[in-house]
Order: C-alpha cells, then structure tokens, then sequence
C-alpha cells in the first residue's frame, strides 16, 4: 500500500520520527570493507501504561517497517533491505535528550553480493531515498 505523504509528515512531526544512515562494515579476511548501509528509524516511544504501551510500540514499529520497505524502489533497480526483527526495547539517545525511542534497524545493499565492497558511486545513489525520508517528514538525525 502507497504511503500517503502528507499523512506521515503529520505522523512523523507527532511521533518525530528521525532517520541515521551509517556505514556497514563487515570483517573480510581480517580487512574492513563496507558493504552496505545501515538505517535506523526513531519514533518516540508512547508515554502509556504497560498494557497500553506494548501495542502502541508495536504499531508505531509497524509504521516504521512500511516506510523502510517503502525505500527500496527509490534506492534504486538492485537494491535490497534488510530489516532485522522487532525489539521491544527503548533506544535513548543524547541528540534527544534520552527521549525513549522505538528503533526499526535495516541494512541497504545493492546488488546480489552481501559482501561486495560498496563502490564509489553507491552512496550518491541513496540521496533519492534521503529526499523521499525528508519529503516523508523525517529529520535526519533528530528533531
């Protein structure tokens, strides 16, 4: 389902959803190589009580993991995702203020190579997917 763009900005500013694309670097023969990039998504965790909260951490995950599978496309005509698996764990991080955050971790490459050496090019590749994570609502890094 195509994610309505106005709705998530509105969604993103009341959750400030914030995006981190970082380097992924895997041991290759005892070399560092980056092979990919990893993506963080932040949403902050709901103030509820506990019955209330592990559902509304759930859908807020949920959100998260559509606008992830969402990026493929824009990343380009061989790029994957990887998501790893729901963690019902608050993140706190110093750019929030130790903010309780929900975090959907994904890894991007391109090509059928898990390994491959990401080439010169891949990153000017991903600013398509940083400007559709903007047009989204997202802020880089934090509100």
């Amino acid at each position: 389902m195509p994610i309505d763009a106005a709705e998530c900005r509105t969604w993103a500013q009341q959750v400030k959803a914030a995006w981190e694309l970082t380097p992924l670097i895997e041991l290759e023969r005892g070399e560092q190589v980056q092979v990919g990039f990893e993506l963080s998504l932040f949403a902050r965790a709901p103030n509820e009580s506990a019955a209330g909260r592990e559902s509304a951490v759930g859908i807020l995950w949920d959100r998260l993991r559509e606008i992830a599978l969402s990026l493929v496309p824009v990343a380009g005509p061989d790029a994957r995702i990887e998501v790893d698996p729901f963690e019902d764990a608050d993140r706190l991080r110093p750019e929030t203020q130790f903010a309780p955050e929900v975090l959907l971790s994904a890894r991007l490459f391109h090509g059928s190579d898990l390994l491959s050496p990401v080439k010169a090019g891949d990153r000017e590749r991903l600013k398509p997917l940083e400007d559709r994570l903007h047009d989204l609502g997202l802020k880089q890094h934090c509100w």
